[in-house]
């Protein structure tokens, strides 16, 4: 498992998790991780910070070839990171995207991760007593997944249901995959921030000197077809552990409070006025300052 982090030399540091997702990688946490680098020394750093590479992803191992690989079986490796470099009493985990459905999966399943924080929900279905008493934000976030789950998710068909042929083809032709992933960078974010094209380049380039986007879409087949009640809504997801989460207006499927909570022991709940799909790179503060604010919150409990 390939991972960068701040580690601290306090005693008492508290270790965090940050679990990225697809077309992401750990570069997206570099402008997180720069913020705290910045305002501490390793002296009076409080928190290790740890941003692994998802299993098959970039400099992380490939995945096994003769059978599935699974987001619980990524699940069980991060879990294992997390033990083996001393944490086993215990961390929190911060994730969005793929990186959100794995950090739930660490939340309900392993004793050793304490606390989750997310920014990612997933696609919800109401609750079935759900109201029409929604902000004027959650409206128009509904309308905004409502949208996306019509015209924003081809990419999603054919990683779930041809991945060898969208794999060969996006292998083959460095331009392809420059369109492929580029254009998820430039679609799912705040569009009043855009993300820099510098920065699509060096994910993109990454992608493409590790081969990563063959290894790194697994958790497409898994869903589909879609189940009739979404991962995060079913009882061994539920999130009994202290749950925070952190709300970005131009998600590409924003999910009211109300539903949210409906998944989990919801502690913490912010809710911002910008920033999107991409939040540790389009809002690194507000992220880092959500992230800080929940573990102070909830690691004596």
């Amino acid at each position: 498992m390939h991972f960068v982090a701040l580690f601290s030399e306090k005693e008492d540091a508290k270790p965090i998790a940050f679990l990225h997702g697809w077309p992401g990688s750990f570069l997206e946490f570099l402008p997180l991780l720069s913020l705290f680098r910045e305002k501490y020394e390793p002296t009076t750093l409080p928190y290790h910070l740890i941003v692994p590479s998802l299993p098959g992803y970039t400099f992380s191992s490939d995945l096994p070839a003769d059978r599935d690989f699974t987001s619980p079986d990524a699940a069980r490796i991060l879990n294992q990171l997390m033990v083996n470099l001393g944490f086993g009493n215990g961390y929190v985990v911060q994730g969005g995207d793929v990186g959100s459905k794995i950090g739930r999966i660490l939340g309900a399943k392993y004793d050793s991760c304490k606390a989750v924080h997310l920014n990612f929900a997933g696609k919800l279905n109401p609750p079935k007593d759900a109201t029409e008493d929604l902000s004027a934000v959650e409206q128009e976030g509904l309308k905004r997944a409502q949208w996306f789950g019509t015209y924003g998710t081809a990419y999603y068909f054919d990683h779930a249901t041809r991945p060898s042929t969208i794999s060969h083809i996006l292998s083959t032709n460095p331009v392809a995959l420059l369109i492929w992933i580029g254009e998820r960078f430039r679609d799912w974010p705040d569009k009043r921030n855009p993300v820099p094209l510098r920065t699509i380049l060096q994910e993109v380039t990454l992608y493409w000197l590790t081969d990563t986007f063959p290894r790194s879409i697994y958790t497409y087949r898994e869903t589909y077809p879609p189940p009739p009640v979404p991962p995060a809504q079913q009882p061994d997801q539920y999130i009994h552990k202290p749950f925070g989460f952190s709300y970005f207006p131009q998600e590409v499927i924003p999910a009211p409070r109300s539903w949210v909570e409906r998944t989990g022991n919801l502690v913490f709940w912010k809710e911002h006025t910008k920033g999107g799909h991409f939040a540790a790179l389009e809002c690194p503060q507000e992220l880092a300052d959500d992230i800080v604010e929940f573990v102070e919150q909830v690691w004596q409990q």
